[in-house]
């Protein structure tokens, strides 16, 4: 299946070549498949594969003939890989894979892929973005520079741009890497097809399975395939060795979720790679042992590998290797009797041929394979001092005649920097940078994975010898990077600290790794690291760079938080309070004390908010609100001295792009900021609309002064939502459409994609269906093609209730029932009982009045916690009136005029139906009531039902006849410009 001593995707320069590929006609079938679907760029087809097998079942061998496949098929390749050492690198298998094509690219192709210049930098590009444009929230031109920066922060440098900080939300600023990875490759495979395949994900960091995740949804519809293998161990990884399983199992369940998905939406593919059959087993053997094979030496292999083709590779290696097997006169002959001695599993196999190392050499590779996949050969030689280093040259060079190990090969550094394209009177023209193999020693990689794996797995049965090792592999490698690199390598530090046992600098280090890690929005990466400091700092462990404690937890509970995972937040945000409590009488900085606290109260306020508990949720706003009132007069008291004074360390917001130094004074801004839009989130809970409506102003104002568009934006949308769809329904369009441009400027499609929405129903509530389909249409192209899976319901229940206007039964039916399917899978309660009304209305219009009930009885149910609860017994109440069951129907209205209105989109619609249900069951004085709130309503129209219908069948029964007139002749004007037969009839 490959060649015997290489793996053919570590591009190692090996004598031996790859042998036929056998017995995977099927799966070459799928792969063209995929390669077809993206080559021709088909309207249907997954563009994403994901290649799953047990250990040495041919993964990777298959990978490779796909990247010949692809290679012969137009497509430029782009191969990354995930090693068992590097998963606590976020993003280490792209980085891997994209930095050679960004180095190797001139700097006209780079400034085209960025989007800084309009210039084709090949000739027949391909325009296969441009159906997009219309609804693309691409962070092209400098924000992907800034974007991009994240992983490579020598892209600046070599397009000679200066990046400048800009204020986003963490929500904003990941989408913002992801999409930019994206957008990246999306522009890349403008000039040809583009594969971007990655070996071993079973190893990879959880951020870069979400990476891989959001590509396989982002680029759906792009020229560009993504291709996976992984072994079928629940996406399991490895992390007994730092102790922090927790966090990475919910990482791997989160991912089998997400695969089942991905499949489910047929966006995704599994191609299971099995052990091969017995024709094919044998004709690989064959292949291996080419010549007469007698027939018993033939199925005594067979019958020890089991179909699985490395191990078979194994056992004919280690036979021919001891001569036990001998090829005589054209015919293979056994020396002795085989049966005894060939290994049992794919481990002993590998120890069998490490065997024919000398004992030295094989002392040495043990201690290479702790480094990892990898090894520096400079920093082996450091961990070797006490051994001659002729002597350890020799050893390697003997590990590389049997192709055990062999030299990483360098990137090419051709037109790193191409200074001949670059525009005249634009500065200094750049020095070529001296090459890697110029300034560091070598460094040598496993051939095979799987030897490296039994090679540190013999030396780590050894725990104390391996643990020395590890500590002393950890200073050779600070020592190898140097001060200035080693900080990029913190994650690998510490994880040969930690299991080195030396805990100062595993303290340091992890630190570091974990803010790294969240400044590249790698979250369970960040809790590892913070936790494993955590651990060391309550050991007693000291650092200067180290926060308290009580930051710490704060720091995980807001990891936590991010990634909706509550119950781990709370106890976190819980611990942290419980200790900031018990050292305020010892803190010396009353000022940063306040806003820890004003921190943990605020969060912990949201976390009772979205988890109902409204009651404890005011409570910890309150005590927000109170240290931010201790943080003011502390700031002002020392106002000079804070003007210049840098956080070192702060959570939040100071994991944004701007890492310049944030001062107190404007870090306790923003917490102002986010303090208020919470305040604002829970008053609309409460229907306390006029307090949300100040505290969103103040923070708007507040964000203003700072520059934070994100926040302006979020303040702006939700005053626009609680303005409603009635009587100030312009104001809320205005307010609602300057939000939504600033999202869009910000190049955040996630909220974007809600002010479609909005915008959609608002405006087919004044009849304007033309202009509510098109907000609706780009809300859902934009939803689909960044993966925003929450607001698809809402926008099908926008398509279903537009088509019911327009008397389009069938299609309001099926937008209805996708909008109630995705309101399931997403366990989205707001949207089940609106959609439940919509059906009721639909049935209700089409004179299914048996259907209609069940729809309203069942609205009324699912509504009780949500806005939607007046509003579900109105319209039944209505619905009854009008069908004739009187008693009944004024029970319902009285209940729902009972009720508060709730703010925003919850209130308004429903009062017309209160109004004309009320007519029906003559109850004039609550008619009245309801007539004079809808007078201001006239050219509305809710669920198909016109206001101004409404105002002309009570004019009628007041005997106004001119007002009738007026009213139906606006009705009518109404129903036609929205294509609205039923009404106007």
């Amino acid at each position: 299946m490959q060649a015997p001593f290489a793996d053919p995707l570590s591009r190692l320069d090996v004598p031996d070549k790859a042998l036929p590929l056998v017995g995977r006609a099927t799966e070459m079938q799928v792969i063209r498949l995929l390669l077809n679907t993206v080559a021709l760029n088909l309207p249907v087809g997954a563009r994403a594969l994901m290649i799953s097998g047990e250990m040495g079942v041919g993964k990777t061998r298959l990978l490779a003939e796909l990247y010949t496949e692809a290679r012969g098929s137009g497509f430029r390749v782009i191969e990354g890989c995930s090693y068992e050492s590097s998963m606590k690198f976020p993003y280490f298998p792209f980085f891997e894979a994209l930095r050679p094509i960004l180095r190797s690219s001139s700097v006209n192709q780079l400034r085209y892929y960025m989007g800084l210049s309009p210039d084709v930098p090949a000739a027949g590009i391909k325009q296969g973005v441009a159906q997009h444009e219309d609804i693309a929230i691409a962070p092209i031109g400098m924000p992907l520079v800034a974007a991009l920066a994240r992983l490579f922060p020598e892209l600046p440098r070599m397009l000679d741009v200066t990046i400048m900080p800009e204020i986003l939300s963490p929500d904003q600023e990941k989408f913002r890497f992801l999409d930019a990875v994206a957008t990246l490759l999306e522009r890349m495979a403008e000039e040809q097809p583009l594969l971007l395949g990655i070996d071993n994900l079973q190893w990879a960091d959880s951020a870069s399975l979400e990476l891989t995740m959001y590509l396989t949804v982002r680029l759906h519809k792009s020229c560009v395939a993504l291709v996976g293998s992984m072994r079928p161990q629940n996406m399991q990884q490895e992390h007994s060795e730092t102790g922090d399983d927790e966090t990475m199992t919910k990482a791997s369940n989160a991912v089998i979720r997400t695969l089942g998905e991905l499949m489910r939406q047929s966006l995704l593919l599994l191609l299971p790679v099995g052990p091969l059959d017995t024709q094919a087993a044998s004709q690989y053997l064959h292949e291996l042992l080419p010549g007469t094979l007698p027939q018993h030496i033939a199925r005594t292999l067979l019958e020890r590998a089991e179909g699985n083709p490395f191990f078979l590779e194994e056992l004919v290696r280690t036979l021919t290797l001891n001569h036990q097997l001998v090829l005589r006169d054209g015919e293979w002959r056994a020396t002795k009797a085989i049966e005894t001695e060939l290994p049992g599993t794919i481990m002993l196999a590998v120890k069998q041929r490490l065997q024919k190392l000398s004992s030295l050499c094989r002392e040495l590779l043990r201690v290479a394979a702790l480094f990892g996949r990898t090894f520096p050969l400079a920093a082996l030689l450091k961990v070797q001092e006490d051994k001659e280093e002729r002597a350890i040259l020799s050893l390697i060079e003997e590990a590389k005649r049997a192709a055990i190990i062999a030299n990483v090969p360098l990137a090419d550094d051709d037109n790193w920097y191409d200074a001949d394209d670059r525009e005249e009177g634009r500065g200094a023209v750049f020095i070529r940078p001296v090459t890697t193999a110029q300034l560091t020693s070598p460094t040598y990689m496993f051939c095979q994975g799987i030897v490296q794996e039994v090679l540190s797995a013999e030396l780590e049965l050894s725990t104390h010898l391996a643990s020395a090792f590890h500590g002393a592999i950890g200073a050779a490698l600070e020592a190898t990077y140097g001060s200035h690199v080693a900080a990029a390598h913190a994650a690998e530090l510490a994880r040969h600290y930690m299991l080195g046992g030396n805990k100062a600098d595993a303290l340091r280090w992890n630190l570091l790794a974990g803010k790294d890690a969240a400044h590249m929005q790698a979250h369970r990466e960040a809790i590892g690291h913070f936790r494993l400091a955590l651990r060391l700092l309550e050991d007693g462990e000291t650092s200067q760079l180290a926060p308290s404690s009580a930051g710490l937890h704060f720091t995980i509970g807001e990891l936590w938080f991010k990634l909706g995972e509550l119950e781990q937040a709370t106890q976190a945000f819980h611990r942290s309070l419980e200790l900031l409590r018990q050292t305020s009488s010892v803190s010396g900085d009353v000022q940063e004390e306040a806003l820890q606290l004003a921190q943990v109260n605020r969060l912990l306020g949201d976390v009772y908010r979205m988890q109902g508990r409204y009651d404890q949720a005011l409570a910890h706003l309150q005590a927000a609100r109170t240290a931010l009132v201790v943080d003011t007069q502390e700031e002002r008291n020392t106002h000079i001295a804070q003007a210049v004074a840098d956080v070192p360390w702060f959570p939040g917001r100071s994991f944004a792009s701007d890492r310049g130094a944030l001062t107190l004074k404007r870090v306790s801004t923003i917490e102002r900021i986010l303090l208020l839009q919470a305040q604002a989130t829970l008053d609309i809970l409460l229907y306390r609309k006029k307090e949300a409506e100040t505290a969103l102003w103040q923070s708007h104002q507040l964000a203003t002064e700072i520059g934070d568009r994100g926040s302006q934006a979020f303040a702006l949308h939700l005053v626009g939502w609680l303005r409603g769809w009635g009587v100030h329904i312009h104001e809320a369009i205005r307010l609602q459409e300057q939000a939504h441009q600033l999202y869009i400027a910000i190049g955040d499609p996630f909220r974007a994609v809600l002010g479609d929405q909005g915008l959609g129903i608002i405006y087919q509530a004044l009849g304007e269906t033309e202009r509510a389909h098109l907000y609706t249409a780009h809300g859902f192209e934009r939803a689909r093609r960044y993966g925003v899976r929450y607001s698809l319901g809402w926008l099908h229940w926008n398509f279903g209730v537009i088509a019911l206007t327009r008397a389009d039964w069938s299609g309001s039916t099926s937008h209805l029932q996708e909008a109630m399917r995705e309101a399931e899978a997403t366990e989205n309660a707001r949207l089940k009982p609106i959609a439940l009304q919509a059906l009721a209305e639909l049935s209700f219009r089409q004179g299914r009045w048996h259907e209609a009930e069940t729809y309203f009885q069942e609205s009324i149910r699912v509504a009780a916690n949500t806005e939607w609860y007046p509003s579900a017994m109105a319209l039944y109440g209505h619905f009854l009136a009008v069908t004739g069951r009187r008693a009944t129907a004024k029970v319902q209205l009285d209940r729902a005029a009972a009720c508060l209105e709730p703010p925003g989109y919850g209130g308004d619609f429903y009062i017309p139906f209160l109004a004309e249900g009320y007519l029906h069951l003559e109850e004039s004085e609550q008619a009245a009531v309801y007539i004079e709130r809808i007078r201001s309503l006239r050219g509305f129209m809710y669920y198909g039902n016109s206001v101004d219908r409404i105002l002309g069948v009570m004019a009628t029964l007041a005997g106004d006849w001119e007002m009738a007139e007026r009213a139906f002749e606006d009705g009518v004007a109404l129903c036609r410009r929205a294509t609205n037969q039923p009404e106007e009839a």
